[in-house]
């Protein structure tokens, strides 16, 4: 009898054992699955295990009015086609920072990288360099047309420099001295617009551009270069800007100069508020909006095994002050 009951006892105790041994493995289960989900959505996966796409968007310099388009183009286009889309960039323009935050973006093994191409020599190696790791590789703004980049999307730049050299000879009628300044003297896209505006000019014998100055995509720049070149050469009664920028710095540099014509770039809101005010001619405006949106949708179809060409040019819009509207929307 004693046998009994202590077997009986056995039994109920072997059995506490095994339920409690059950509810540990139960909540150890859960935990671990909270820890997966965790380290997921850390990783940029999504915690149902669904598979998501991790993109990077190196911008030229941050919030930049123009860039900060880009990236609210590009963003909506990742929430629609359920992409996760990083952004990042030097503060201030910076070659070195953004070849660097490339590789960087290589070494983490993203799904793509959306980058400008600025300097042909300096980003083609690494932009190949990416492809070869099976990184597809979208050109924004700027090309780098001989790299194995899958697509460019952007302006074309040259075509656009041509469009600044047209409004030059319609706002002149062909005739004056020209100050230009660039963005930069080591970007792809400044210097072909240069190349283009002095195409057109020099079909022109009334036309002449008398100096190129470089503002290093800065507004503070832009009005001492400016400033240095109207006092050099007081002649110059035309200036022309390439970036979002310099029409502003110039129009700041030649307050006292009336008999000046600044032609701009791009459609910055104080640029759109001076053409209203009749204190800058014209510009000539892209779509950055556009260009993020469709760098986007260009991933998203290669990920969906869609073949794609290999540049998506989007158009530009000069800007007066009959259709000055029309530059808020762009």
């Amino acid at each position: 009898m004693n046998r009994m009951i202590k077997d009986k006892k056995w039994l109920a105790g072997m059995m506490i054992c095994i339920v409690v041994l059950v509810y540990l493995f139960i909540g150890f289960a859960r935990y671990s699955g909270k820890i997966g989900s965790i380290v997921k959505e850390l990783q940029g996966q999504p915690a149902s295990g669904e598979s998501r796409y991790h993109i990077v968007l190196i911008e030229q310099e941050r919030y930049h009015p123009y860039w900060e388009m880009v990236e609210k183009g590009a963003a909506e286009a990742a929430e629609k086609y359920g992409i996760d889309i990083e952004f990042t960039g030097p503060v201030r323009n910076n070659m070195e920072e953004q070849l660097n935050l490339l590789e960087k973006a290589i070494a983490a093994r993203v799904d793509a990288i959306i980058v400008q191409g600025l300097n042909e020599e300096r980003f083609t190696p690494v932009i190949d360099k990416a492809v070869r790791r099976g990184i597809p590789v979208v050109t924004i703004d700027t090309d780098a047309p001989d790299s194995k980049r899958l697509a460019y999307v952007g302006t074309d730049n040259l075509a656009a420099g041509e469009r600044l050299g047209r409004l030059v000879v319609e706002t002149t009628g062909g005739t004056g001295k020209i100050g230009v300044i660039i963005g930069s003297d080591q970007a792809a896209n400044q210097l072909q617009r240069l190349d283009g505006l002095k195409r057109i000019v020099a079909e022109h014998e009334g036309l002449e551009i008398v100096d190129v100055r470089s503002s290093n995509i800065s507004h503070m720049e832009a009005i001492q270069q400016a400033a240095n070149m109207l006092r050099k050469h007081p002649e110059i009664n035309i200036m022309v800007g390439t970036s979002a920028t310099d029409a502003l710095g110039v129009l700041q540099a030649a307050k006292n100069r009336n008999d000046l014509t600044i032609i701009g770039f791009d459609n910055q809101k104080e640029t759109l508020e001076a053409i209203r005010k009749g204190e800058i001619e014209a510009t000539v405006a892209q779509q950055p909006f556009l260009m993020g949106d469709t760098a986007v949708r260009l991933l998203y179809e290669h990920f969906e095994g869609k073949p794609l060409k290999k540049k998506y040019f989007t158009e530009v819009k000069v800007l007066d002050a009959r259709n000055v509207e029309e530059g808020e929307s762009l």
